[in-house]
């Protein structure tokens, strides 16, 4: 009997451990790595490098990053349908997406999030990627380009865009810690000073005082109207398909 039990405690081990090897590859199975250098502008170093840091997102927040450089691709065409054409080609639904188009003469570079990437890096927060890597972009230096927008990703993910409202910004928190402090002494100063007794009715006498005389005279009014200016449509030339993602517009470089 005891025999029996023992045999049952190791049945029961190998079992969880072959449900533990089979939930592992189903849980990260919707999310996955992908860099295609089709412009051919990092190294194999490089490539290596930023794979670990897209699994760095990949394994924090379970969601897909990829970057695709191709040699075609201008500002001028619809860069952000072929995108959206790049992305459905795929199996996952949460995804960061960077692409670098390096037509001569009309390179481009863009930013879009989908499914759980749409909803922490932001429009806002694609924009602010791209300017952040443009200088790097226009001197050609590509691998650091790329490593901040892993980097900047990754933050994003793991920071609600609330928390990008300015008065959480370091500078104004400071601010208003040093208001907070210096606030109570000020008023203590304040009243340590004597006061004033004396105001502009201490030596008035309202008997006889008073107003002897008001005089008005209305001249003109001009108005001026000011014709309201038409909205135009200046929609990025970066839309053109219909599946919901967030995106940055696209920077030329």
């Amino acid at each position: 009997m005891i025999t029996y039990i023992r045999n049952i405690h190791r049945y029961i081990f190998i079992l969880s451990v072959i449900l533990f090897s089979c939930l592992v590859p189903f849980m990260t199975a919707n999310a996955k790595t992908l860099i295609q250098d089709d412009a051919d502008i990092i190294s194999d170093n490089e490539e290596e490098k930023l794979y670990n840091l897209c699994n760095s997102i990949l394994k924090e927040y379970d969601t897909s990053v990829y970057i695709w450089t191709d040699p075609f691709i201008s500002g001028s065409m619809n860069f952000g349908y072929k995108m959206e054409q790049f992305v459905s080609k795929q199996q996952e639904t949460d995804v960061v997406f960077l692409m670098i188009g390096m037509c001569p003469g009309d390179r481009i570079y863009e930013i879009q999030g989908y499914g759980t990437a749409q909803d922490m890096i932001t429009d806002k927060r694609c924009a602010k990627i791209l300017d952040y890597m443009h200088s790097d972009m226009t001197e050609g230096k590509y691998y650091s380009a790329i490593e901040k927008f892993c980097n900047k990703s990754y933050e994003y993910m793991g920071k609600s865009p609330k928390l990008d409202s300015v008065i959480f910004s370091p500078i104004i928190q400071l601010i208003l810690c040093l208001i907070i402090g210096i606030l109570p002494i000020a008023i203590m100063v304040y009243n340590s000073g004597g006061r004033i007794t004396t105001n502009s009715r201490t030596y008035l006498d309202k008997n006889n005082s008073g107003v002897i005389g008001r005089f008005d005279r209305y001249t003109y009014t001009t108005v001026k109207r000011t014709p309201k200016p038409k909205q135009t449509n200046n929609s990025s030339e970066s839309g053109g398909g219909g599946t919901s993602h967030s995106s940055g517009g696209g920077r030329s470089f």
